[in-house]
């Protein structure tokens, strides 16, 4: 049996204040049957972003919720985490913001017109090409929005390129609007803006990424064996002005970036103590989680991962004698067969929610649909 996800309940805020969230998350969870005695027993962690009013040390919504249920864990939700370490690679990465102001002119461009985004369609239509949309890049969102805007560009090349000559010879449009046309176009024949490929891999492991560096990806070969003719996708590249994007760099970044801010439980600023604090947490965690893993098990040592099914067992708020005689049974089976004893430990585990990705759906189409 796995832990079901959904949505409980979307709460309207007239604070941004930590009393006022905590207040109202607090509220919602009464209103909806909870009671503090059966929080106590099983509320076992609160993931939000990183901002200081939601994980803040001394006074954030989780260290308010903490006061009153000690035994929860804290936890900074990965996908933020993964967006200010790719944030962090782009801000010491030459070039980044040049791609970026061209990305923002091309959303603006067709999200704000009919009339471009009909025409770049029959564009599209003509080259035989299937048109995807193009989003925001780069933004607060999430990487893998970044990668689909970027992606949409690589795909749609031809029919933007096509799109923007014919705009700017359109004399039915004012000089200015044609001005902007040449000037995307000029900026799309640069070779140097498909290099961000990186966002491709920002959910693979670190190493991965690292090897990149030494074992390019198709797009990078792509773009490289484009830059060597000088044309791509059938339209002919220019040297642009934009300086040259680092892509070694960018990855070396990125990977360091997630190195510094995946392995541990919160990653916003703190004192070297209080980091050094939620890194150990994370890593006690890690490691208590680990014995539950038949591949890691030492057959030799009969006691092996007790001492860890306990703490985790005071962590998650489950029964420490009934798991523990589970994990025993567990073991003896070779890891093949899951004692009822084991199963509410194994359920508390997998409830832990790494990201509060889902919730940030929810509350994305809820501002579409208003």
């Amino acid at each position: 049996m796995e832990p079901i996800a959904f949505p409980l309940d979307l709460v309207e805020l007239d604070s941004m204040s930590a009393a006022h969230i905590k207040e109202q998350i607090m509220g919602c969870l009464l209103k909806n049957g909870f009671t503090v005695e059966l929080l106590r027993e099983i509320l076992i962690g609160f993931c939000s972003d990183g901002a200081s009013v939601m994980l803040g040390v001394k006074s954030g919504v989780g260290k308010l919720l903490q006061d009153d249920f000690p035994g929860i864990i804290l936890w900074h939700c990965l996908n933020h985490r993964l967006e200010l370490a790719v944030d962090q690679a782009l801000d010491v990465t030459g070039g980044t913001k040049d791609f970026q102001a061209f990305m923002d002119s091309l959303y603006s461009l067709y999200s704000q017109s009919p009339k471009n985004m009909r025409q770049l369609s029959e564009c599209a239509h003509n080259l035989d090409i299937a048109l995807r949309r193009i989003g925001k890049v780069f933004s607060v969102g999430w990487v893998a929005s970044s990668w689909r805007a970027v992606s949409a560009v690589w795909q749609s090349y031809p029919a933007l390129a096509q799109h923007f000559r014919e705009a700017s010879e359109d004399d039915t449009r004012d000089s200015r609007e044609r001005a902007k046309f040449k000037e995307l176009s000029e900026i799309l024949q640069n070779r140097k803006t498909t290099l961000p490929k990186a966002h491709d891999i920002m959910t693979t492991y670190v190493k991965r990424i690292e090897s990149f560096n030494r074992y390019p990806g198709q797009h990078a070969v792509d773009a490289s064996q484009a830059e060597e003719v000088m044309e791509f996708k059938g339209e002919e590249l220019r040297v642009g002005r934009s300086p040259i994007i680092d892509s070694a760099q960018f990855i070396r970044a990125v990977a360091d970036n997630m190195k510094e801010r995946l392995f541990t439980t919160t990653a916003n600023r703190a004192q070297a103590s209080v980091a050094a604090n939620r890194k150990e947490a994370y890593n006690s965690l890690i490691n208590q989680m680990a014995v539950l893993n038949p591949d890691n098990w030492d057959h030799d040592n009969p006691r092996f991962g007790d001492n860890e099914v306990r703490a985790l067992c005071d962590v998650l708020h489950v029964n420490q004698q009934e798991a523990h005689l589970g994990f025993t049974e567990y073991k003896a089976s070779g890891g093949r067969n899951i004692p009822n004893k084991m199963k509410k430990l194994l359920m508390a585990v997998d409830t832990l929610s790494p990201s509060n990705a889902d919730c940030e759906g929810v509350q994305h189409n809820e501002q579409h649909q208003n």
